[in-house]
């Protein structure tokens, strides 16, 4: 291994040269290495050096992660032919190190290579009897590969899915909460003349053709998301939760149709809607008319329930929700509408705050009633351990005070909580950082949609009936243009150049 290792570390340059290398240069020399050290054997990259060392002691990944992914690939097969001296332990500790720290501009040239090791490290862990183990090394290698998160890969849905399989919700936040804005695929994308380019976006260079993902099915889109939602749904986040299953609810599909999985996550983004937002939400207005009818059918019980939920009184939805436990558990959605009536009380005690400014516990037990029960609360106490339990949790902006022989008193905050100096500062921080990178992504998307063929089109005829109605052109800003182009690809699925 000591005659190997001078060729194996040559790139990059150690130190860095004084001027930074060209992209170039540097596509160049990657290139090259990569093709030398293809040509090597496993049996030679397995050896040690001449000190006995492993040659995964002796590289850097983060330095020099072109040799450290080969090596580390040869030990990883090595594993699972059972050769003799490979440590599965030792294995496993080098390859959750490497996707943490590899070079995302190296790893950019090795696509396949990478999928690979993260197909291993999945599997290793299954075989320690600990599949959640792989959660967080393939979310940082994730987020390192692309940290805007923008790009959807099908290591995504491999990582949600295992995430739902082992109920270890929270390590793949960082991921999921991400905005999707790219799919693999995308049509008429201009090819890139390097790689390596640092102000490439992840749509150059995560493509099918680059191995770092596989072509989507429509189906497995709408999986990622509905999935998604299901982990925020896990993790109580509402907000978050809704946001993902509207993905789903609103993907475009030919002829407004609506798949088995739209129509789930519909179910669930009803009753979710109910626990953010204590209402029956209104379907985005980019949700065509066809697939609106096709959902109100689809999910009247669910659209009941919430109308109950509304209106209705506590011993009505409780029946509601008794009749409908079937629907339910047939869905998997009996733990949300669990949830739903447990939350049915707690707006009700929110909405006193619009006629309160202080309330004894007892008029909030006497005022408000619990569907789970169909009943008033039995006990002060457990009125005092509700609204508690709110207080802590954030859902009730108020504050409770007790006094000797007297029952506790609520005061309603005005306005919310009130942040400090601090806390609204890293509010303000985080708002225009939000802002920047959005309109970053616009800008990137406006350039992608000017070279979209279905889009031109729909252009085109806009002019053309714009000329043809006696109107001034006004280019694509103009006011009185319809500009729902969806509609000008009427045989056509509009996202099937996508897969």
């Amino acid at each position: 291994m000591d005659n190997l290792l001078p060729n194996l570390l040559s790139f990059p340059p150690h130190p860095p040269p004084p001027n930074p290398m060209s992209d170039h240069a540097y596509d160049s020399g990657i290139r090259d290495q990569i093709d030398y050290v293809k040509k090597l054997s496993d049996s030679k990259l397995l050896q040690q050096t001449s000190g006995g060392e492993n040659v995964l002691d002796v590289i850097n990944p983060a330095l020099n992660t072109v040799p450290y992914t080969f090596i580390l690939l040869a030990n990883l097969s090595a594993l699972n032919k059972n050769a003799k001296g490979i440590d599965m332990e030792k294995i496993w500790g080098k390859s959750i190190t490497f996707l943490g720290t590899f070079d995302p501009r190296q790893m950019r040239y090795l696509g396949d290579q990478l999928s690979s090791i993260i197909d291993a490290v999945a599997s290793i862990a299954m075989s320690k009897r600990q599949p959640w183990a792989a959660i967080a090394p393939i979310r940082d290698a994730l987020l390192r590969l692309d940290p805007t998160g923008s790009m959807l890969t099908t290591t995504h849905l491999a990582l949600v899915k295992l995430a739902l399989d082992t109920r270890t919700y929270s390590p793949i936040v960082p991921v999921i909460e991400k905005f999707i804005l790219y799919f693999p695929g995308t049509s008429n994308q201009p090819k890139p003349k390097y790689i390596c380019d640092m102000n490439l976006n992840p749509t150059q260079f995560i493509t099918p053709a680059s191995g770092l993902t596989q072509k989507f099915k429509y189906q497995e889109v709408l999986e990622y998301f509905l999935y998604s939602g299901m982990v925020f749904i896990g993790l109580n986040k509402w907000e978050l939760a809704l946001q993902c299953l509207e993905n789903a609810v609103t993907y475009p599909a030919k002829e407004g149709s609506v798949s088995k999985i739209m129509a789930e996550a519909y179910k669930k983004w009803v009753l979710v809607g109910l626990l953010h937002e204590g209402r029956l939400l209104s379907l985005p207005r980019s949700t065509s008319s066809n697939a609106a009818k096709q959902y109100h059918t689809l999910a009247k019980p669910y659209e009941t329930l919430a109308q109950i939920f509304e209106s209705g009184t506590a011993s009505r939805l409780k029946a509601e929700a008794d009749q409908g436990v079937t629907v339910w558990r047939n869905d998997c959605n009996t733990g949300l509408v669990l949830h739903v009536l447990a939350a049915y009380q707690q707006f009700q005690i929110r909405n006193l705050a619009n006629i309160y400014s202080k309330i004894s516990i007892p008029e909030i037990v006497s005022q408000t009633m619990s569907a789970e029960t169909g009943s008033k609360l039995q006990s002060p106490q457990a009125g005092e351990a509700l609204v508690q339990g709110m207080i802590n949790r954030g859902e009730l902006h108020a504050t409770m005070s007790s006094s000797p022989g007297h029952p506790s008193i609520v005061t309603f905050a005005v306005g919310g909580p009130v942040l400090t100096e601090a806390d609204m500062q890293r509010v303000l921080g985080a708002a225009t950082e939000r802002i920047h990178t959005l309109t970053k992504e616009i800008k990137q998307t406006d350039r992608m949609l000017t070279h979209d063929k279905d889009y031109i089109k729909f252009i085109q005829k806009q002019k053309k009936n714009a000329k043809q109605g006696g109107l001034v052109d006004q280019g694509i800003s103009g006011a009185d243009m319809n500009m729902d182009w969806g509609d000008a690809v009427e045989d056509e699925d509009i996202m099937s150049n996508l897969y």
